[in-house]
C-alpha cells in the first residue's frame, strides 16, 4: 500500500485524453421536494486515475455515485462517455461503468456460490457457455486473490474482505473502463482495508481503469487517490490533486476536515480555521448564499448574499474568501 502521507507525493499530471466518463452540472432532487440532494456537480473520471470524493454523511456522495451509475435520475445536467453526451439509460454506460458497494454480501444471492454470482454478468448478457462463464469467473476470482475452493462457498461462508474481493471480481469481469467505489472498505478492519486498497490500485494500473472512490476517511483517500473532490451539502466545494488538498486546502470546510484527522505528532499544531457553532439548526441547502455560512468563521456579507461559484482549473474552489488568499477576513 502506498504511503498515507499525501503531502510527500508528487502531484500527478492529468491525462490529456478525454475523460472516460463525466458528470456535467448534475443535480438530483429529493423525492417530493423542490430542493436538490446534489446540485450542479461536475466530476471527470480519467483512465488510470482515481478521484476521491470525501465529505460528511448526508452530503450527497452516494447520490452522486448513483447518478453516475444511472441509478438516480438527473433533474438537471447530463453524462458524457468519452466526450459524447449520452442518456442515462444508454446501455453503453452500464457496459463501461461498474460499481463496488460498501456491503458486498447484500448484493450477492445468499443461496449461490461466489463463482456463480461472479459469472452472473456473463449469463445476463448471454456471453459464452456455462463452462466458459465458470472458467472466466474463476480466473477473475483468482486475479483478486480468491482460490477455487473458496469460490465454491456462499457469501455467508467467507469473511467480509473475501466477499469484497469477489464483488470486485464481478465488477471487473467484463473489463469495464471505470469503477465507482462507494465506501468499499469502511466496513472492514484496518489490515483488510489496506489489502483491498492495494488490490484496487493494482487493478487500476493493470487495466488502466478510471475510478471514483467515495469515502469519509481522509487518510484512506490520501493513500490511494490522485485527485480529491470535497463535497459539502450537495456541492463540490474544492477539487485538486490529493497532495494539494492534503497540505494546502483552500476552502474553509476542506481545511477543517484536514485538521480533524488524527496525527501521531504530539506537538500542538495551530489551526488555520476554527469552525463556528451554529446557534440554531439551519437548512443549509436552502440558504441563498454560501451553504457553509452557518459554520464558517470567515463569513462576510457577500457570503450571505451571493452563492460562490466553483472556480479554477487544476485547483477549483467554491469560496468568496479562500484560506490563504490574502483577504483580510481570512487572516
Amino acid at each position: 500500500m502506498r504511503s498515507a502521507d499525501a503531502s510527500e507525493r508528487p502531484v500527478r499530471s492529468l491525462p490529456t485524453e478525454a475523460p472516460v466518463v463525466e458528470l456535467v452540472d448534475g443535480s438530483v432532487g429529493y423525492e417530493g421536494s423542490s430542493q436538490y440532494a446534489v446540485a450542479g456537480v461536475s466530476l471527470q473520471l480519467r483512465a488510470g486515475e482515481i478521484l476521491g470524493l470525501v465529505g460528511e454523511s448526508g452530503c450527497g456522495k452516494s447520490t452522486t455515485a448513483r447518478a453516475l451509475l444511472a441509478l438516480a435520475p438527473l433533474a438537471q445536467g447530463h453524462i458524457r462517455l468519452h466526450g459524447e453526451t449520452i442518456a442515462q439509460h444508454d446501455p453503453r454506460l452500464r457496459q463501461s461503468v461498474q460499481a463496488i458497494f460498501q456491503n458486498p454480501a447484500g448484493s450477492f444471492n445468499p443461496k449461490r456460490s461466489l463463482v456463480d454470482s461472479v459469472a452472473e454478468p456473463m449469463r445476463v448478457r448471454r456471453i459464452g457457455s456455462p463452462a466458459e462463464r465458470r472458467r472466466r469467473a474463476l480466473a477473475e476470482l483468482d486475479r483478486v486473490g480468491i482460490t477455487e475452493a473458496m469460490a465454491r462457498r456462499r457469501p455467508h461462508e467467507v469473511s467480509g474482505g473475501q466477499c469484497q474481493r469477489a464483488a470486485i471480481a464481478r465488477a471487473t469481469l467484463l473489463r469495464p473502463e471505470a469503477l465507482v467505489c462507494d465506501e468499499p472498505v469502511s466496513a472492514l478492519d484496518v489490515s483488510i482495508q489496506a489489502q483491498i486498497l492495494e488490490l484496487l490500485d493494482e487493478l487500476r494500473r493493470e487495466d488502466g481503469l478510471a475510478m471514483l472512490f467515495i469515502s469519509h476517511d481522509l487518510g484512506v483517500v490520501a493513500s490511494l487517490c490522485d485527485r480529491t473532490a470535497v463535497m459539502y451539502a450537495g456541492q463540490v466545494v474544492e477539487e485538486a490533486a490529493t497532495p494539494v488538498v492534503a497540505s494546502a486546502a483552500s476552502h474553509p470546510y476542506s481545511v477543517i476536515l484536514q485538521e480533524s484527522v488524527p496525527t501521531l505528532d504530539l506537538a500542538e499544531q495551530p489551526r488555520r480555521v476554527v469552525p463556528r457553532v451554529p446557534t440554531e439548526e439551519v437548512d443549509v441547502r436552502a440558504l441563498p448564499g454560501c451553504r457553509f455560512t452557518a459554520t464558517c468563521p470567515l463569513v462576510t456579507d457577500v457570503c450571505h448574499d451571493s452563492a460562490p461559484e466553483l472556480l479554477g482549473s487544476d485547483h477549483r474552489v467554491r469560496c468568496h474568501h479562500p484560506v490563504g488568499s490574502g483577504d483580510p477576513s481570512s487572516s
